[in-house]
């Protein structure tokens, strides 16, 4: 009987993938001069795009870009890498079948500080306890060229510029 039940699944998971549209892409780009203030890491980011021929076409990204003033962990105010969360709102400017070319905003929040909620450590969060952290708005655009499976595109952010390299599906 569980034979039967997961050849069942495989079918109907192939059956929705062969359907689905879009584009799974990885960034990455030129790092600023660290300071005591700017971080200096390079930014990378992970996203999809869900593709439509017409109307608007929504995907997500997470990145990793920025600077977060961290006051966690025996820090005051270290700037180390900061985390930020997209959503992007896109629309397709070319469609050839094989080629495409896509164009959209976007939109979410970049994390700006973290500290650790008062205890008599100082140094550390008490007993394990989450850091409190504070988010500013990131705000940016992005563009996908693709060529059969290879998408190539580039994506800009307030704090950072990324070359993109994915493959749409």
């Amino acid at each position: 009987m569980k034979n039967i039940t997961l050849s069942i699944t495989i079918a109907l998971c192939t059956t929705v993938s062969a359907h689905a549209d879009g584009i799974l892409y990885l960034g990455m780009g030129n790092s600023k001069t660290a300071s005591s203030t700017q971080n200096g890491d390079t930014p990378f980011s992970f996203g999809y795009l869900g593709l439509k021929d017409q109307g608007i076409s929504y995907g997500f990204d997470i990145g990793l870009e920025g600077t977060v003033l961290d006051s966690t962990y025996s820090q005051n105010s270290a700037p180390n890498q900061a985390k930020s969360y997209n959503l992007i709102v896109a629309t397709n400017l070319s469609n050839t079948g094989s080629r495409r070319l896509d164009a959209g905003a976007l939109i979410g929040f970049r994390e700006s500080t973290k500290d650790c909620p008062n205890s008599y450590l100082g140094y550390a969060c008490y007993a394990n306890t989450a850091p409190d952290i504070d988010y500013e708005m990131n705000f940016g655009g992005i563009v996908t060229y693709s060529f059969e499976s290879f998408s190539l595109g580039l994506r800009a952010t307030s704090e950072s510029s990324q070359f993109l390299i994915g493959t749409r599906f």
